[in-house]
């Protein structure tokens, strides 16, 4: 089984972390687990004006900082895991993943908005519930 499990360094993503620790926890068969950031891109010109090496830089710090919590959860946990971040629209990203073969799970945070508040923002767990091509598990 393979799960990836997607974290924005946000309390939400941690909760998301560690309920993929307790289901790894619950098989027989360790399963294949990675840990996902995708940082949103900048907008136009902007790689233009502060130039692409700053760009590679916030990125890679944006990066840093989304997996720093759910990388310690796994580590305590002693789970073996892999990283990937991607740069993209995170909706966009994380539901072409979904569409990787060999993908059984995605785990994810909600920032615990409502209904009616995500429909008027578009929430980004909404948006890949919608999309995704896997089972997807929400942690609140």
């Amino acid at each position: 089984m393979h799960i990836v499990i997607t974290v924005d360094g946000s309390p939400a993503s941690a909760r998301a972390v560690r309920h993929a620790v307790k289901l790894a926890r619950a098989m027989a068969k360790p399963p294949r687990l990675t840990l996902l950031h995708v940082d949103p891109t900048l907008m136009p010109g902007v790689e233009r004006r502060v130039g692409a090496d700053v760009v590679k830089r916030l990125h890679a710090e944006n990066a840093e900082y989304a997996m720093r919590n759910g990388r310690a959860i796994l580590r305590r946990a002693r789970l073996d895991f892999k990283e990937r971040t991607i740069i993209g629209d995170p909706a966009t990203e994380i539901i072409k993943v979904c569409a990787e073969p060999r993908l059984d799970l995605l785990v994810m945070g909600s920032r615990g908005r409502g209904a009616v508040q995500s429909a008027f923002l578009g929430s980004v767990a909404m948006k890949v519930l919608s999309g995704s091509k896997v089972p997807v598990t929400i942690v609140r």
